[in-house]
């Protein structure tokens, strides 16, 4: 488990730029909102899930959610198929600030290419220096 300067950036999960963690279950990968987001947005109001079935592309909308004073969305981390969405997250949004990387996920995708994909998303060291960045420039009073 890392803690870098209070959020929650487990060690075992690969990340993208627009805040989504990925989590590898066998051949499949789960998707959902990392800490630092959900804890800038404040308490989430509304999510949009992706459709089951759907042939996803990286980059590409995933998931939209909003706040009383934020709106955002998740991009796919990896192109696949979505096959299985948290229902739970439409009446229950608030899962997400609750425990973003548990009860919170948005989707589970299995992938095209899992190895070639996730040598394009951020673990280790790189999400620690990438995260202090974004603190620096989203939080008041923590600029670099």
């Amino acid at each position: 488990m890392a803690m870098i300067e209070g959020y929650n950036l487990p060690d075992d999960l690969y990340y993208t730029e627009d805040h989504a963690w990925v989590k590898v279950e066998g051949n499949l990968v789960r998707v959902g909102m990392n800490d630092f987001a959900q804890k800038l947005a404040g308490d989430i109001s509304f999510v949009k899930l992706p459709k089951v079935g759907k042939d996803v592309i990286k980059g590409k909308l995933l998931s939209s959610m909003q706040s009383g004073k934020w709106a955002g969305r998740i991009e796919v981390p990896l192109a696949g198929k979505i096959v299985e969405a948290n229902k739970e997250l439409l009446h229950e949004p608030q899962k997400i600030n609750q425990d973003c990387y548990g009860i919170g996920w948005i989707a589970l995708i299995e992938p095209n290419n899992l190895q070639e994909d996730l040598g394009k998303l951020m673990d280790g060291a790189k999400v620690a220096e990438w995260i202090k960045g974004e603190i620096a420039k989203n939080v008041p009073g923590k600029e670099g």
